[in-house]
């Protein structure tokens, strides 16, 4: 368990959160291109998949794409990599790899997507609130949270778009949030993890920061009550 955090939530908040509902081997890539274009030797092509929405009235090829080769990057340079690879939406800001709702999405843009699917680690804890002092008058309810981890898993991102299998964070309960955490390296220390973890009128998936250089993304689920805590 790690270090217990505290906050204050008023009432009204406690009383309005709802309740939320929570590709493989070669398939979703998680990758983020590196801050720097990728040197001649780390590229190579790959024909990319026809779209199924173009007209066939006749057969044509793609043409060639250039991805980038991630066997042998250290931990650091892939890390690297694999946060700045953009999303093929082109929104500002937007990333390849991300956690949301549904689970690891991989959809980088076309141009400097990894040749092979990469291999992260995702952890899962659950936050488990207690209350700490109730309600009156001149105040609001407080409450801490601790963590406790719930599981390690390697899965693979990439190279084709798409979501990753059984990725979908925990759905929270009474008292009981997650947080999911996607990386590479060496395992998280629990007091790297949020410490300032909100609690809003909306139980809603939300991102957050992790501390630590192998981290690519991160989601808190919030608790569906407080009132039993």
């Amino acid at each position: 368990m790690g270090s217990a955090r505290a906050f204050f939530i008023p009432a009204a908040a406690v009383a309005a959160l709802l309740t939320v509902s929570g590709c493989s081997d070669d398939k979703p890539t998680a990758q983020a291109s590196p801050s720097k274009k990728a040197s001649p030797s780390e590229l190579a092509h790959y024909t990319a998949a026809p779209d199924p929405t173009a007209p066939t009235e006749t057969a044509t090829t793609a043409a060639p794409t250039e991805c980038v080769k991630t066997t042998g990057m250290s931990v650091e340079k892939l890390t690297a990599y694999l946060k700045e690879l953009p999303n093929s939406s082109g929104a500002y800001q937007s990333k390849g790899l991300t956690l949301d709702s549904s689970g690891l999405n991989f959809t980088p843009e076309a141009f400097q997507r990894p040749c092979k699917a990469a291999t992260v680690k995702l952890a899962r804890y659950w936050v488990e609130f207690e209350k700490t002092r109730e309600e009156t008058a001149v105040s609001p309810a407080s409450y801490e949270y601790e963590y406790s981890p719930i599981s390690v898993t390697s899965v693979k991102a990439g190279p084709k778009d798409g979501r990753v299998p059984d990725t979908a964070p925990p759905a929270g309960s009474d008292c009981q949030g997650s947080l999911s955490v996607v990386y590479l390296g060496e395992d998280i220390p629990l007091r790297y993890l949020s410490s300032d973890l909100e609690l809003t009128d909306t139980t809603a998936p939300v991102p957050v920061d992790v501390v630590g250089d192998g981290v690519l993304s991160a989601l808190y689920v919030p608790p569906i009550s407080l009132v039993s805590c």
